[in-house]
């Protein structure tokens, strides 16, 4: 039934004798049941399969009987789809002959539940909606082709319709991939049937808007007369369809009286901020809402449309939002605020999701045109021998191949390479990639090393846990305690050996007594601490540490990122815990911003004085009274930005992603950095605002700590004496 974007629910919902009992009373309601947590689409009352959908249990109609499923007296390779035409002689003045009865009534009945059909051996459920598009939604010569991934899509959609929790759906969506058709289709079905109620249609331009109106009035005037309302005014308008009188059968000559008229009108609207506001809504489709302009954003203009599909706290309208996207700065970052708040299993004390809507993303491979079978199946894998497609053309590999293939093509072209990808995403990530311009690094180097990590790294590759002092005894030796939710994140075989495990050393330095570390040689943490409720873009500050080595002969990778802490514990001071039990564990030194002194203090008086580096840009006698009493480095130095900037861009060039010439490693070599939090954060950075990124700050500064140079006094000059010089201590003077 679902074929690529779920699964059959493995959990028993519902035991057999009841849904059996029920269904024979016809008695389960359309929407979604609390008491079984899944969303029934079932317009007939039966309920049959449940499916696990992108986080949502969709319980489906009970399969009918063998005969009672279209093409059951088909082979299996004759069971395609096939429109049923418009009977001869069936036409506006005929359409209430006694004749056309029987198939007028099937129409309806197809278009309220849906059917249910074989196509090569599989029985697959088509609901009223997805059918009704292929068999009466005509813009162009000829109808659309069924295609098994968008009656996966209707499918999700009209969860969302049945679920009263949601706003609708918000769809990742892959190019020409029949999108704004469908949502041309769905005003058009619901619109011409309810009485009422208003539905609209916005994209990222007004004329683009308006082009889509357009398209949804010559698939109106194409419909068959029996599911064509009489409509108000302008048989071609411009700016709205009114429906004045329902699309339902009646006898010749009857007439709808006044005030049973539908009154539902669809319209279009320019892309403002206030597009819509203050009407009751029952269908939005809001198009390319990734695309939208700088002063029209879409995570503000959502809010609009939500008030509008609501009453009180009662939904009472859908929204149809969908895009490809763009790079962030061009409307991406909008979008994608909206679809991290739509996530189905992160849900509020309301049981809805942040933005109330439902999302959904559909890998690329199941889309590409002339990837399609006869039968409307994706044709992903390679297949064994070559299928023939829809075009009538054989095909001896698969789409997969095929975007592999592109991919490959492009390998040496990066941007050409990350825009292949952004335009046909095979994962959420993809299509959210940002252009390479928009990136101060090498985007494609970062994104190569996320797609390794992904597609290569296993869970148990980095290790997660938290650490404590032993029988909680500030100052003993440190534990190490995994956790699958623990602030630490080490990566596999990192941890420190037993000969510099939790060693300190005392030492004089600088007229300072106090513990040292051991390891010094082999790498360095570098820590920002935090000291604000909030950030400046208002979201919660975090504490962020990472420990790199340097090139050592420990056992320890050279040059490598080994430690990642990223985490908000409960109280500050546990943070600061925290990173005082991370250096003593790996007895290494920590380069920290001087933007928390509490913390620094506590380091001081806790006798860890040195484990806080100094300011690597100037010797003792330049270090401020601070400096010399706390360690650190000042965090508005516009030269340690700048040389934080250089020091990821040139562990990103030397270290990260595919080596791509001979020099730090094998030409070919992907790199080892097993921190994707951290790499995306090296992606977003802005080091005009860096702030606001705890990650790219902390990894920065631990590269600055091992790239240390040691700046040694020069020596007292001596200057020649061009005079004789004499010893004078006896009687007698002696020349030297």
């Amino acid at each position: 039934m679902i074929f690529y974007l779920g699964h059959i629910a493995e959990e028993v919902k519902v035991d057999t004798k009841t849904r059996l009992a029920r269904n024979k009373a016809k008695s389960w309601k359309y929407g979604y049941d609390e008491s079984i947590d899944v969303i029934i689409i079932s317009k007939d009352g039966t309920l049959g399969e449940i499916y696990y959908v992108s986080g949502l249990y969709i319980g489906f109609p009970e399969k009918p009987d063998h005969k009672e499923i279209i093409n059951w007296d088909k082979t299996a390779a004759n069971q395609k789809w096939q429109r049923e035409s418009t009977p001869k002689g069936l036409t506006e003045e005929t359409q209430f002959n006694k004749e056309y009865i029987p198939f007028i009534e099937s129409q309806f009945q197809k278009r309220e539940e849906g059917i249910w059909i074989y196509l090569n051996g599989k029985a697959v459920y088509i609901p009223g909606t997805y059918w009704f598009f292929l068999s009466w939604y005509k813009e162009e010569d000829g109808y659309p082709k069924l295609r098994i991934i968008q009656n996966e899509l209707m499918i999700f959609w009209e969860a969302c319709k049945a679920d009263y929790r949601s706003y609708g759906i918000i769809h990742l969506k892959n190019r020409r991939a029949g999108w704004s058709a469908l949502c041309n289709s769905e005003k058009l079905e619901v619109g011409s049937k309810t009485e009422n109620k208003l539905l609209g249609m916005i994209s990222k331009k007004g004329a683009d808007a308006k082009k889509l109106f357009k398209r949804l009035v010559t698939a109106f005037k194409r419909l068959p007369p029996f599911f064509q309302p009489e409509v108000d005014g302008n048989t071609t308008p411009k700016t709205e369809l009114i429906f004045s009188e329902a699309s339902k059968k009646r006898k010749t000559g009857e007439k709808i009286t006044e005030g049973e008229g539908l009154d539902t009108v669809i319209s279009w609207a320019n892309t403002e901020g206030n597009a819509f506001d203050g009407d009751k809504m029952f269908r939005v489709s809001v198009d390319e809402c990734a695309k939208w302009p700088k002063d029209v954003p879409f995570s503000q203009y959502w809010g609009v449309v939500k008030t509008c599909l609501r009453l009180g706290s009662r939904i009472i309208g859908k929204a149809m939002v969908g895009s490809t996207v763009n790079a962030m700065k061009k409307g991406g970052s909008e979008f994608k605020k909206v679809w991290e708040m739509s996530d189905q299993l992160d849900r509020n004390q309301n049981n809805q999701t942040k933005s109330g809507l439902y999302r959904l993303f559909i890998d690329a491979a199941f889309c590409i045109e002339g990837f399609f079978d006869l039968y409307g199946f994706s044709i992903v894998e390679d297949p064994e021998k070559p299928v023939l497609n829809e075009l009538n053309e054989y095909k001896a590999i698969g789409s997969a191949t095929f975007l592999k293939n592109e991919l490959d093509s492009l390998k040496d072209e990066p941007e050409e390479y990350n825009e292949q990808l952004r335009q046909f995403p095979r994962s959420e990530r993809d299509a959210f990639r940002d252009e390479a311009t928009d990136c101060s690094f090498n985007l494609n180097k970062i994104l190569e090393q996320v797609d390794h990590n992904e597609n290569e790294l296993l869970p148990e590759d980095v290790e997660t846990g938290n650490l404590t002092w032993e029988n909680g005894i500030q100052g003993s030796t440190v534990k190490w305690n995994p956790n699958p939710k623990g602030r630490f994140w080490i990566a596999k075989g990192c941890h420190p050996t037993e000969d510099f495990r939790n060693k300190k050393e005392k030492k004089l330095i600088n007229g300072i007594t106090a513990w040292a570390p051991t390891a010094t040689h082999i790498g360095c943490f570098g820590v920002d601490p935090y000291n604000r409720s909030k950030t400046v873009d208002s979201r919660g500050s975090k504490g962020s540490a990472h420990l790199s080595t340097k090139t050592n002969t420990s056992s320890l990778p050279n040059e490598a990122f080994i430690v990642e802490y990223i985490d908000r514990p409960a109280t500050v001071e546990l943070f600061f815990e925290d990173m005082l039990m991370m250096m003593v564990y790996f007895s290494m030194p920590m380069l920290c911003e001087l933007s928390n002194e509490k913390f620094l203090t506590m380091i001081k008086n806790r006798g860890y004085r040195h484990f806080s580096m100094n300011n690597p840009f100037k010797n003792w006698a330049e270090l401020s009274d601070t400096e010399k009493e706390y360690g650190g480095i000042p965090p508005q130095d516009a030269k340690v930005g700048e040389q934080q900037f250089y020091a990821i861009e040139s562990y990103i060039e030397d270290y990260i992603g595919v080596a791509r010439e001979k020099g730090n490693r094998k030409e070919g070599e992907m790199g080892f950095m097993p921190f994707t939090r951290t790499l995306m954060q090296w992606k977003d950075v802005d080091p005009t605002q860096r702030t606001k990124f705890d990650a790219y700050i902390s990894s920065s500064l631990s590269r600055l700590g091992n790239q240390k140079l040691e700046i040694k006094m020069k020596p007292k000059e001596t200057r020649s004496i061009p005079f004789t010089r004499y010893n004078n201590s006896g009687n007698t003077s002696v020349r030297l």
